[in-house]
Formats: C-alpha cells, structure tokens, sequence
C-alpha cells in the first residue's frame, strides 16, 4: 500500500482541477447564452409590437413598416416575408448555444456528482452562473416554485413565444390572400417546430451519457411537444385553420357537412346581415368559421370573431387628392385579391380595379365614382348605396351582386341574379 495517500491525493487535486477549469468554462459559455437569449427575447417583443401596429388598411395600401432603431422603413411584403428567417436564424442559434452548454453541465453535474453527499451540496455548485439554464442542470437544491419558473422561462421563450409569432406573422398578413406568402409562412412554422423538436430530442439523449440528471426534456408538456401532440395541433391551425377564401383545404374542408359551418358566422349576440344572393350559402372549415368568419359589427368595425382573414377597411379616407391631379388615379389595386372585403362607408373615388377580384365584397355606401373597373369580379358584391358616378367598366361581372334600384352605369344586362333595392334618393 505504499505511496497509495500519495496517489489519492493526486487524484483528488486532479478532480478539483477538473472541476474548476470546467466550472469556468461553464460560466464563460452560460454569459454567452444569456446575452443571446435576452437578444432573442428583444428581437420577439420587436416583432410582437410591430405585427400589433400593423392594420387591415395597412394591408391594403402596403404601408411600409417603419424600423425605430435604424430609422428605415422596410416594404410590408418585405418585412412579413423575411421578418420570420430573422426570427428563426435567432431561435436556431440560441438552441444550438443551449446544446452546447448542456453537454457542459451535464459533465460538470457528473463530476460534482462524484464528489458530494448528499445530492446536490457541492459547495461548487454555488459558484455556477446564474443563468436560469445553467442553474437547473447543475446549481445547488432549489424549491420547486423556483425550478417550475426556470422551467416555464425555457418553455416560453424558446420554444412558445417563437412558434406563435411565427404563427402571429401569418394571421396578419393572411387578409391581403396572398398564397405565397401564407405558404412559406406555414413552413417557417414547420421549421421552427422541427428545430424544436431536434433540440428537445438532443437534450434527452444526454441523459443516457450522463444518467440519473436531470434534464428539462423530463417535463410531460415538453415530451408532448417533441412527440408531437402540440406539433401536429399548430400545424394543423397554420395549414386547415389559417385558410385563404377559396384555396384548396378551404375548400376541400368546406365542402364537408360533417366539419363545416356556413359564413359569416353567427355566434351569439351577433348582428346578423343578410349578404348578397351571390355570397350566400358559403361554407368554411368549422373552427376557421368560429376563428376568423365572424359577422362584422358596424360600430366597433371589427370581426366578431378572433381574428380575421378577408380586409376590413372601413369608414376610411383611402384617396389622398392632394398628392393627385385630377383624372389621375388616386389609388391603384390593380390585380388584387380583395375577395370578401368590407369598404362600407370608405373613400375609393379614381381607383383602379383593374383584373382585381371582388367576390363577395361590400362596398355599402363607398364613394367609387370616377373609378376604373375593368375585368372586375364582383359576383355576390354589396353595392347598396354606392356612389357610382363616372365609374369606368369593362368585362365586370356582377353575377348575385345587390345593388340599388333605378339607373346605373353598371353593365348588369350581362349578369345574372342581380337583387336591385330601394335605396331612397339618388346619392
């Protein structure tokens, strides 16, 4: 047995050796995640107060959205395009921080491990970085009120909030129809939701290198998540529910007696407005219709559903004449989508609606004289009351539009179920 203290004195200093150099190598990286996950969590309040700022008339006239750091403006299309690859590239790199520095504490959480009892009383384990993180994998005892908000910080702000911002950007932009973008939306969710997954699936792993420590992987709501269960329910809202009027799950979904609903959607205390013969009897996706097809309440000039997927602009000065000659146009929508939009009571005189498609949309009361209507779709449209003067047509097709009694410069002898009302004195 000689020289045996000797050597296990050496091997002890070894230890501690270890230990301190991998205790500092763990601060360092646990400073490093920190500042890039408060970076991450800037950038998603960013985002959540300017997805807030942006509105239904925004929407239509592509209003840029302004940049209060750099002082720019970036074009709305531009920004609800690129704006989720920035959130996304902030998310990938602070859960590949997050994995780095896992596997660091996990060999740190061996080693005091080996060196301590009871559990978890390694005077080191004082001296780990605060970061929330870093004391879950390897800090000292801790109650569980104070482990269960570490718990909820990683949850929510890795993993929920982006996810739904994601799910934010597609929800605002989904009343301009654009399919494209409402594609590319779905799958940035889709990678998000993988990535997610990838580093909950990594975290796990590590148990088997290191068992017996604990990981935020052992939660049931994130092993749901990683299996699945919360995975499949948001790309389910992004692909079934979030729906463009007339794309193909829209219609597939609605065309099913079983899971469909008609729209708009009459839930309980709504005001109930009967549209048009032409956009009568249309049908939608159940939760789509109690999600997004709510009645439009003329006073507050919102759904009355959560969200919603087709323009409301009402009550809007859209024509700033000012900025244009007469005869000139003051407003192009030349080729929109504009299927199901409300316009009730707005200012559209001299615009151009050349090859657009209003199907469905209400223009009770709108100002639309002077303007240029060519190639129109206006079936099932509401034109009570519309100021029509001057208007400018070509190949409109008004097929179930209701418009008022009496003269019109409209061409309705070329369309079919027109519903002409009294409408009073000419306007």
């Amino acid at each position: 047995m000689f020289g045996s203290k000797s050597l296990t004195e050496a091997a002890v200093q070894k230890r501690e050796t270890d230990i301190e150099l991998l205790l500092a190598e763990v601060n360092a990286s646990s400073a490093s995640a920190r500042s890039a996950w408060i970076l991450l969590i800037a950038l998603e309040a960013y985002f959540l107060i300017a997805l807030a700022g942006i509105s239904h008339r925004d929407l239509l006239l592509n209003t840029p959205v302004a940049q209060p750091i750099l002082q720019v403006s970036i074009p709305l299309r531009s920004f609800i395009l690129f704006g989720p690859v920035v959130l996304l590239a902030m998310q990938a790199g602070v859960l590949q921080q997050h994995i780095i520095l896992a596997r660091k504490l996990k060999a740190l959480d061996a080693l005091f491990a080996a060196n301590e009892f009871p559990a978890l009383s390694h005077p080191g384990r004082l001296r780990v970085n605060s970061y929330y993180f870093s004391q879950i994998e390897a800090g000292p005892e801790t109650n569980l009120v104070l482990r269960g908000c570490f718990r909820a910080m990683d949850w929510l702000f890795l993993r929920l909030v982006p996810v739904g911002l994601l799910l934010a950007f597609q929800i605002t932009y989904l009343p301009s129809h654009d399919l494209e973008i409402t594609g590319w939306h779905r799958f940035y969710v889709l990678v998000s939701l993988l990535m997610v997954a990838g580093a909950s699936s990594f975290l796990a792993g590590l148990d088997k290198v290191y068992p017996g420590s604990e990981t935020l992987t052992r939660d049931s709501v994130l092993r749901k998540f990683a299996a699945g269960f919360a995975a499949t329910a948001v790309m389910v809202f992004s692909v079934a529910i979030a729906t463009i009027p007339g794309e193909w799950i829209d219609r597939l979904l609605g065309s099913v007696e079983a899971v469909a609903a008609p729209v708009p959607y009459q839930g309980l205390g709504n005001v109930t407005h009967t549209p048009p013969p032409g956009a009568r009897g249309r049908t939608a996706f159940a939760p789509t219709a109690f999600l997004f097809e709510g009645e439009v309440d003329d006073w507050t000039r919102r759904r009355t559903s959560l969200f919603s997927r087709n323009l409301i602009v009402m009550d809007e000065d859209l024509v700033r004449d000012q900025e244009t000659s007469s005869g000139e146009t003051s407003l192009s929508l030349r080729g929109r989508d504009l299927n199901f939009a409300n316009f009730d009571r707005s200012d559209m005189h001299r615009a151009d609606l050349t090859d657009s498609s209003l199907k469905g949309a209400s223009f009770v009361d709108a100002n639309l004289e002077n303007a240029k209507l060519v190639r129109v779709r206006m079936q099932g449209a509401d034109l009570s009351f519309a100021r029509l003067a001057g208007v400018f047509t070509q190949g409109v097709l008004l097929d179930g539009a209701r418009l008022c009694a009496g003269d019109t410069p409209l061409p309705i002898e070329t369309s079919t179920g027109i519903e002409r009302i009294p409408c009073g004195r000419d306007r």
